[in-house]
């Protein structure tokens, strides 16, 4: 039965690919080159999303990935996360049960992308209330289910809040400690959303609560480290500049993750960006994924794991000379 439902659903749920492209003429951004990144960004994550939806099989939204540009390929797995459970309406055999084995399987490289496409979803589907996304964690390996609160809060710094600066009130209904993931979400969507301008987004930052804005810092920079890697040589720039220890402890944590995920997803593609990049910082750079590994394995939790990555990236940055 539900098979007979996708032809009713598809046209329901695909998005037009240029559809970010459009959103983002209401952002902060003030120049082209930002605009041209969220349109690229925007093109691959709804492609994979639409892939996903429309694929006779997980292998074929593989194959289609092949086809993104290599700097935008992570966007359309992410994308491809989103439209995982929509698929599970019409093809029974996708759910959520089974959503973090079935994705990983179609490729492993890209984990962290596919947590945050999931909870991307749920920002669609339960905008104003982001509690039922832990209907999905039991479904999920502990140490990765914040990033669903993640990418539900990004859903809402990308898709409501250019429009509607209440929709951040929602992420208040996000439960205990996952806030602080929630804010690290909307500072990573927020960057697509002010880009180039850093005083709208320092006004922002600074209107958040207190004990939130490290984490919204460290998505911002996370976002940063993460488009930016075909541009490597700016990231530690944008390190040092911070105005502040914690500051630079934030940026230089969302850069180390980052670049942690850049290299998990495509290693010959991180190491081809890394050459571009001038000794020491070089080294530090291409150090920094192994620290952020080691600070997992040695962590009993998403937020332990980033504390430890944090300490262990500024013990290393204190080691080169600015």
């Amino acid at each position: 039965m539900p098979a007979l439902l996708r032809p009713l659903l598809l046209p329901f749920l695909r998005r037009d690919p240029e559809e970010i492209a459009r959103r983002a003429r209401r952002f902060a951004i003030e120049g082209a080159e930002g605009r041209d990144l969220v349109a690229g960004v925007g093109r691959a994550f709804l492609g994979g999303y639409n892939a996903m939806l429309e694929a006779s099989g997980l292998d074929e939204v593989q194959r289609q990935a092949e086809s993104a540009p290599v700097h935008f390929r992570p966007f359309f797995f992410e994308g491809a996360a989103m439209g995982y459970l929509p698929r599970g309406w019409y093809r029974a055999e996708c759910r959520p049960d089974r959503a973090e084995r079935d994705l990983l399987e179609m490729h492993p490289g890209f984990r962290y992308l596919y947590y945050v496409g999931l909870g991307f979803w749920y920002g669609f589907r339960h905008s104003r209330r982001p509690e039922r996304l832990l209907d999905l964690e039991p479904h999920i390996d502990p140490m990765y289910f914040p990033l669903c609160f993640d990418g539900f809060a990004f859903k809402i710094a990308f898709f409501d809040f250019p429009r509607d600066k209440r929709a951040a009130r929602r992420l208040k209904r996000i439960p205990g400690s996952y806030r602080h993931a929630a804010a690290q979400g909307f500072g990573r969507g927020c960057f697509f959303v002010f880009h180039d301008n850093e005083l709208g987004f320092r006004r922002l930052r600074e209107a958040s609560p207190e004990e939130f804005r490290c984490d919204v810092e460290l998505g911002r920079s996370l976002a940063t480290g993460f488009t930016g890697i075909d541009r490597p040589e700016t990231l530690l720039p944008f390190v040092r500049k911070a105005s502040t220890t914690d500051e630079r402890a934030a940026r230089l944590t969302g850069v180390t993750w980052a670049v942690t995920a850049r290299k998990m997803n495509d290693p010959d593609y991180f190491d081809r960006c890394m050459e571009r990049v001038p000794d020491p910082d070089r080294a530090l750079l291409t150090d920094l994924p192994a620290l952020c590994d080691a600070a997992r394995d040695a962590s009993d939790g998403y937020f332990d794991w980033q504390t430890r990555t944090r300490q262990a990236a500024v013990e290393r940055l204190g080691s080169v000379a600015p």
